[in-house]
């Protein structure tokens, strides 16, 4: 995400705020003038032998169709937000309801009548009214408004049939004075809308400072395992430049839990040292209070996981791509050193669909090195039991062996066979021994036997990642690169792959409504998708297997 200079968070926080609150407010307000129309209605026809029944019954006629009106917007506000030109009508026809009254009383009582009537009153309260909405302009628009139709109905209606002379009360002078008035009305009430938002946005900045300490502003939760969250958040130092980022955060329930605290600090750790292109950048980590965080890049797109669900099969090229970008990754972090220069041996332990982010323009990341391993790091797991998603795992990791990067080429293979054929290629594999894992791995089936147009040279690179024995495998994530460049023209990851990705993300993101999120952050070490929940398991469990079909 770009970094871009804006305006303080705060204020677009509490603008958004009072725009979401905008169909509420208003139909509170609705209901409220109309319930009042309503009941002067009938006050109004209760002074019918003091005003002349014709008098009173054209006054009440007027205020009952305003009070329907209101009931009419109060309905349709309950089932749509209000549009912008919907809330100026409706200031209109607020603040023009004086000049109505004003007209009807020339025409039954005079222009004495008229300019003396409590009706006015109306016109303040309407004015003060008009600052409940979400933009700050109504009540100047209100004041000017009411303050216009005083002066032009005097002007043209009312002057030409006042008796001389003139009372004083009822002279040009004083009806500006009161024109004036309204316009002190109209501004004293935007001055009191703006000084409650001031008041709100001191009161989001006071806040801010308690929100992890300040630097990040949380947003919608962007998704949810069993230990912790992600949201998506706005890092906002005062005076600084804004950007989007993720934050992930230890739920508090395992704030405590020194295991998890340690998985957690790990991969804050091991992820502050990789730095490549197609790996989420680590920014940030902390701790406020009782919780622990994490602040991410975030990509704004979809994980593979979700692109596979809704989108099936993706184009050859697409996936070829994909697995050179991931092999790339891979390779860098296999091969990456400690700051002293030492061999970090880096295992991440958890490749598959959900921990590949895809931005919208195509661009791979590899994310959640919460159960990466590194031998410069005391183990966090128990012997005898192994982390990950074991629908993913190689025989000598479901096994608790030792382990090395061609692990993660081989959760590699199972992850392009996926997103080949659109079919998860093992399951049930959390209570299977390594035997018969090594026997369902021999036995599955290239991709193409699900989907023809797959290539015999795809299907060579993707079962070389899948052979049962490590040394069997391409030893380093180069040597995959190596075979994915080599494939033929129409098939090849570059230049077309990209392109054929971004295509097939954007495909799946518009049919998408425009409200819905699009989270494509890596989730805590156990992901919120319920197929690929991780599982402990450990070597001695009794044999089960099922493969893809």
């Amino acid at each position: 995400m770009r970094p871009s200079r804006s305006t303080p968070i705060a204020p677009k926080l509490l603008q958004e705020h009072l725009r979401q609150g905008a169909a509420s407010r208003e139909a509170t307000l609705a209901r409220f003038i109309s319930r009042v129309a309503a009941a002067c209605v009938l006050s109004t026809l209760g002074f019918g032998l003091l005003l002349g029944w014709r008098h009173a019954t054209t006054l009440a006629a007027v205020v009952a169709g305003f009070a329907a009106y209101y009931a009419w917007v109060h309905r349709r506000l309950r089932k749509t937000e209000p549009s912008a030109a919907l809330l100026w009508l409706n200031v209109a026809i607020e603040n023009s309801l004086v000049g109505i009254l004003f007209l009807v009383d020339i025409a039954f009582a005079g222009p004495d009548m008229a300019l003396s009537s409590p009706n006015l009153v109306i016109a303040s309260a309407a004015i003060m009214a008009s600052a409940l909405r979400s933009d700050a302009r109504f009540p100047l628009f209100a004041a000017g408004l009411t303050a216009a139709e005083l002066v032009l109905l005097y002007v043209f209606v009312a002057y030409p049939l006042l008796p001389t002379p003139i009372p004083l009360m009822l002279s040009p002078p004083m009806i500006l004075l009161r024109a004036i008035y309204i316009v002190v009305v109209g501004w004293l009430a935007w001055l009191f809308a703006a000084q409650f938002r001031a008041m709100a946005e001191e009161a989001l900045r006071a806040i801010r400072q308690q929100e992890l300490l300040g630097r990040y502003f949380l947003h919608e939760r962007l998704g949810a395992g069993g230990m912790a969250e992600v949201f998506r958040a706005t890092y906002s130092p005062e005076g600084g430049i804004e950007k989007t980022v993720a934050v992930k955060r230890i739920l508090p329930a395992y704030a405590e839990d020194p295991q998890f605290i340690a998985l957690f600090r790990r991969e804050a750790e091991l992820g502050s040292l990789l730095q490549h292109p197609n790996i989420v950048q680590v920014l940030d980590v902390g701790r406020l209070d009782n919780t622990h965080f994490i602040a991410m890049e975030h990509v704004d797109g979809l994980s593979l996981r979700q692109l596979i669900k809704q989108y099936g099969p993706l184009p050859v090229a697409a996936v070829m791509y994909l697995g050179s970008e991931l092999a790339s990754a891979l390779d860098y972090v296999h091969r990456r050193t400690s700051r002293e220069g030492l061999p970090l041996n880096l295992v991440h332990r958890d490749i598959n669909p959900p921990n590949v982010l895809l931005s919208r323009i195509g661009d791979v990341k590899l994310s959640d090195f919460g159960i990466a391993r590194a031998v410069t790091h005391a183990p966090v797991t128990r012997l005898g039991h192994v982390r990950g998603k074991t629908d993913y795992m190689a025989p000598e990791q479901l096994s608790g062996e030792a382990l090395d990067g061609r692990v993660d080429l081989f959760a590699l293979g199972l992850t392009l066979h996926e997103a080949l054929t659109g079919r998860r290629t093992l399951r049930g594999t959390e209570h299977v021994t390594r035997t018969a894992l090594m026997e369902a791995v021999r036995s599955l089936p290239p991709p193409s036997k699900m989907r023809r147009e797959v290539p015999p040279e795809v299907d060579a690179v993707v079962m070389a990642l899948l052979q049962a024995l490590p040394e069997d495998r391409p030893q380093r994530g180069s040597h995959v690169e190596d075979l994915l460049r080599a494939l033929p023209a129409p098939v090849a990851p570059y230049p077309q792959g990209q392109t054929a990705l971004a295509h097939a993300i954007r495909d799946v993101l518009a049919r998408r409504p425009d409200d819905a999120p699009t989270p494509a952050m890596p989730l805590p070490v156990e992901d919120a998708d319920a197929e690929t929940q991780e599982s402990d398991a450990t070597a001695k469990t009794r044999p089960s297997r099922r493969h893809g079909t």
